[in-house]
């Protein structure tokens, strides 16, 4: 290219000699040109092609891809290739030899200048990159005649303003000899090094320039197709990937390449509700597919997106893959279907049913695929934690690989696990103790039989021979024959081991004798035993499991005897006093852990009350009812937190549990003035009750002092719902990042989980709301219309959604009649001030405003053109209907009219008011799936906001609710709203109004006790 002079540094002994490159003085004829661009084309560019295109190769087989999840848009990645570094840098010489020592004017300088730009991308060198393909647009840009260069993109010098393209000849002839300029291609490669950057606004304008470029040639159109889905997909924006993705197909390399981009398509539209289109891709997709694998999921995609029946879809589509994992075909992939039918399971609820196809899955994980069996065993193990299963969480978290890297979280798993092992040890002290006391307190011989049979039972699981006769209590074999010998001289008949019956019946009396023992010999068996036994404690107790396998012959091992079993059962004072305390600790060391360590109410209150009553005189029952009350208060029930609060005072007062109850400090000198509790709670009240301001200053000096305690994730919930509130969305997604990172698992980390995901979708929802359109056809029947916004979005435009292809249905949301006007919300969840939509016609409004009293008549007026209503009223004895007042203590208990169930919310902003009602309308959604529950507010006096849960036929159907959902509230349903700041009630409608007429919810509380008593 003329103007451009490669600066080359020389060896010395090359020094005077001139390469082919500086020799452009001469005129380039055409046998010259012929010669330059041969040898160009196959000595350097074909081989330098080919590497590259071999290093690309070798970084997509070192990519394996992860079908369970969104795949990446590439099959490999950059740091596979930068790794080739040495094939590479051999690109980059072989390109810049094929410049130099040929003719700069030859028609392939600028092919060696993509491959050398190309050569630095794919080493991550991404400056270098830019910088050579800024320098491949302007040398090889459109000149004058005299060699001068034209103003790129601008209509100067008779160049056109709308384009930056390089005009190119598509003729048969010029694409048989020739190859098409770079200059086009390397703004394809400059798309794509802006957005490995993350540089999205050049990307975008680069990409909207070309696409209204009428130069822009026909050829590269797939490849700025694939460069607009790279940049959608970069973003997050899922439908404009794959409807730009479905256009750069024929880019595909391979046939394997093309499915694989099609089953991304399929997966990005079913992350979109798409389910039709993702379906269709999915079929695609294994039609085209080579790789079993994708086989497999594709077909699994294809079942979960099955929506072609409204009913029992889920039951077919779980029935088939059931069906699936029988056939041949798939016997080497029978755990993932298992698993992917489990997810199914779990979309409805069905916990039951998901745990039964997650142990079939781990089942059929012998194919080495240790990262799905640890996806199986690590949500068998979860749910089953969920379910407060823990013997069987800890055996699945037990045959978890803590190695693979697919675990997030190993370090909280190990926590996990280490608490549980605990657990069940407790639970098996608590069983064996319980058991050998039952058999203390059975009647000596049918004790004595039972001991035998163990006896024998477990000397035959250990491989010893039995005791024989056992004198009562001594424990002393009687005498036995001995065995006749096999070798015996005078016996007749031939030898034994020739003998069929006499092998078979010495097989028979072996068993019977010594019973079924493994082919090992002594010395074998005996040194796996004292392997065993150098593991354990040397002071064995009865709360340690005897040994497997013989222990005859080893010096200090007792032997299983009915001597020793005997004498492991507490039939003296002091072995029932010891096994008495072996139980004693174990269920209070429960009981707290259930409590602290597993948040598990539940649990814990019912181990911590069997255990009150099994031991009262523990010499820690302070700490027993103070987790009780713990307990109890976060639950909001004041009848059973009063008693025991009365209880500690009255009995264990200088106790600082007592202390902490009463006063919120502890009487200890070695704890802070300020107890941490007390602190924070009254930071929470404070943040509750909307004093927003003055909350997060005291926080923010409380986190400083006491760091992560048991408050932090509740006020940080509240904390970002005031941030959302004050419309500081960035802040808000930090506190609720903060929440998800540091208590993953928690149930408020998965309500922080779903908050985040409807605070990244504020805008697209507020602008649904502000594009609502209202319509009121009828005076009876209120319809609200809703109408998505429909934009005339162009999908090149950057940052826009391309929704052109993607219409969603119109939605009629009808209301139920006589409710509250219409709050339309999109998605619950989000901590916003929701807008009220209110229908108002023309004859709504005169049906509100012109109410006709039975004690007034109306008549028209005849000397006006519009008849207007005359109002005259009847004599005052008619017209005086004064309804009787309210007594507010007039309340009447009907147990058998319809109820609603309230929750009292008792200083409550209202920011958290609507939260709780969202939460609840969720729980009632996810639940009682079956059954419209609707859910409203009713402020009651300035402190007290009542949200009514409807419909109950009876008091006792709202009282099943109640027990269902009152141990779930805190724990599950608000867990960021502390116990005290709520508690449950049960109301019909003529109660409900003189509460509302009185205000007094106390006075209620107290008339409900009454008639149902020891339930609120």
């Amino acid at each position: 290219q003329s103007g451009f002079t490669p600066t080359v540094k020389k060896p010395k002994e090359f020094e005077n000699r001139l390469l082919r490159s500086e020799k452009g003085d001469k005129k380039l004829t055409a046998p010259k040109r012929f010669v330059q661009n041969t040898v160009s084309h196959y000595n350097y560019f074909f081989n330098a092609n080919n590497k590259i295109n071999e290093v690309i190769t070798r970084a997509k087989l070192a990519n394996k891809d992860d079908y369970d999840e969104l795949l990446s848009f590439y099959n490999f990645s950059l740091d596979a290739t930068a790794a080739d570094s040495i094939q590479l840098d051999s690109i980059s010489f072989k390109a810049q030899s094929g410049i130099l020592l040929h003719d700069l004017r030859s028609d392939w300088a600028d092919n060696f200048y993509l491959l050398w730009g190309a050569s630095y991308f794919l080493q991550k060198q991404f400056d270098s990159a830019y910088n050579m393909f800024q320098f491949i647009n302007h040398a090889f840009a459109k000149k004058e005649s005299d060699g001068y260069y034209l103003n790129i993109g601008s209509a100067r010098d008779g160049n056109d303003a709308r384009s930056i393209s390089t005009k190119e000849n598509s003729s048969f002839t010029h694409n048989l000899f020739k190859r098409q300029p770079s200059r086009n291609d390397a703004f394809i490669w400059q798309i794509r090094n802006h957005l490995e950057q993350d540089h999205f606004t050049q990307a975008a304008s680069l990409i909207q320039t070309l696409r209204n470029d009428p130069a822009f040639p026909e050829r590269l159109e797939a490849d700025l197709q694939e460069m607009q889905a790279y940049y959608f997909y970069r973003q997050g924006q899922w439908d404009s990937t794959a409807a730009h993705l479905e256009n750069a197909l024929p880019n595909a390399s391979t046939k394997q390449e093309r499915a694989r981009w099609e089953y991304l398509i399929a997966q990005l539209y079913e992350n979109t509700n798409h389910f039709a289109l993702s379906g269709e891709y999915y079929a695609k997709a294994i039609a085209h597919t080579t790789d079993p694998v994708m086989d497999v999921y594709a077909r699994l995609g294809a079942v979960r997106v099955d929506r072609t029946e409204k009913e029992n879809t889920i039951d077919r589509n779980v029935a088939t893959l059931v069906k699936m994992a029988g056939r041949d075909k798939y016997i080497d992939y029978r755990d993932i279907i298992y698993y992917m039918a489990a997810q199914m399971e779990l979309e409805r609820n069905n916990t039951e049913g998901a745990l039964q196809l997650l142990y079939r899955s781990t089942k059929y994980s012998g194919n080495n695929n240790t990262a799905q069996r640890n996806k199986s065993f690590l949500q068998l193990a979860t749910l089953s934690f969920e379910q407060r299963k823990y013997r069987d969480a800890k055996n699945f978290y037990d045959s978890l690989s803590i190695l693979d890297n697919s675990i997030s979280n190993p370090e909280e798993l190990t926590v996990r696990k280490t608490l549980l092992s605990k657990l069940v040890s407790n639970l098996d002290i608590i069983a064996r103790q319980d058991s050998l006391q039952r058999l203390a307190s059975l009647p000596e011989d049918e004790r004595k039989d039972l001991v035998k049979k163990m006896v024998k039972k477990l000397r035959r699981q250990q491989g010893l021979k039995d005791e024989g006769a056992v004198t009562m209590g001594t424990g002393k074999e009687s005498s036995k024959t001995d065995a006749p010998s096999l070798f015996n001289p005078n016996a007749k008949g031939e030898w034994y081991f020739y003998n069929n019956n006499l092998r078979q019946k010495g097989n028979t009396d072996f068993k019977s004798r010594w019973g079924t023992r493994p082919n090992v010999d002594n010395w074998r068996r005996g040194a796996a035993v004292i392997a065993k036994l150098n593991a354990k404690p040397d002071n064995h107790t009865p709360d340690q499991p005897l040994t497997n396998g013989s222990t005859e012959g080893i010096e200090g091992t007792p032997e299983v005897t009915f001597d020793y079993l005997l004498g492991n059962i507490p039939l003296t004072p002091e072995l029932l006093k010891v096994s008495n305390d072996s139980i004693q600790e174990a269920m209070f060391d429960n009981g707290v852990t259930y409590i602290q360590e597993f948040e598990d109410c539940i649990n814990g209150t019912t181990t911590l009350e069997q255990f009150r009553v099994r031991f009262p005189e523990f010499n820690r029952m302070d700490e027993v009812l103070f987790n009780l009350y713990f307990c109890y208060n976060r639950n909001g029930d004041k009848v059973k937190t009063d008693p025991i609060k009365k209880t500690m005072i009255d009995e264990y007062g200088d106790s600082d549990f007592t202390a902490i109850v009463q006063t919120g400090k502890s009487n200890s000198p070695n704890l802070p003035q300020e107890e941490p509790t007390r602190l924070y709670e009254k930071i929470y009240d404070q943040f509750i009750e909307g004093n927003f301001s003055e909350a997060i200053v005291n926080k923010q000096a409380a986190d400083s002092l006491y760091g992560k305690n048991y408050w932090t994730p509740q006020l940080l919930y509240i904390e970002a719902v005031y941030y959302i509130k004050q419309r500081e969305d960035s802040t808000a997604k930090r506190v609720l990042g903060n929440i998800i990172s540091q208590f993953a698992g928690k149930p408020l980390a998965i309500k922080a989980e779903n908050l985040l995901s409807v605070l990244n979708r504020r805008a697209q929802i507020e602008e649904e709301l502000r594009n609502m359109v209202i319509v009121m056809p009828t005076d009876d029947s209120s319809r609200v219309v809703y109408t998505p916004p429909q934009p005339d979005i162009d999908p090149a435009k950057p940052g826009l959604r391309d929704s052109a292809r993607l219409k969603q249905p119109n939605l009629a949301i009808i209301p139920k009649e006589n409710k509250d006007p219409l709050s339309v919300k999109p998605n619950a969840g989000i901590g916003v001030t929701k807008p009220v939509v209110q229908p108002v016609t023309d004859t709504a409004a005169k049906k509100d405003t012109a109410v006709v009293k039975p004690d007034v008549a109306v008549k028209p007026k005849p000397d006006t053109a519009v008849s207007k209503p005359v109002v005259t009223t009847k004599p005052k004895t008619d017209s005086v209907a004064v309804k009787p007042p309210i007594n507010t203590n007039s309340f009447a208990f009907n147990a058998g009219s319809p109820h609603y169930v309230v929750i009292v919310l008792t200083k409550v902003d209202p920011i958290f008011v609507g939260e709780a009602k969202n939460a609840f309308f969720r729980y009632n959604r996810d639940l009682y799936y079956n059954k419209t529950m609707a859910a409203e507010l009713v402020e009651i006096g300035k402190d007290n906001r009542l949200l009514l849960i409807s419909p109950f036929k009876n008091a006792a159907e709202a009282m099943v609710y109640v027990d269902e959902t009152r141990p779930k509230t805190a724990t599950n349903i608000i867990p960021w709203l502390k116990g005290g700041k709520y508690f449950y009630i049960i109301i019909d409608e003529k109660n409900l109004e003189v509460l509302k007429a009185g205000k007094d919810v106390e006075a209620y509380r107290q008339f409900l006790d009454k008639n149902i008593p020891g339930k609120f």
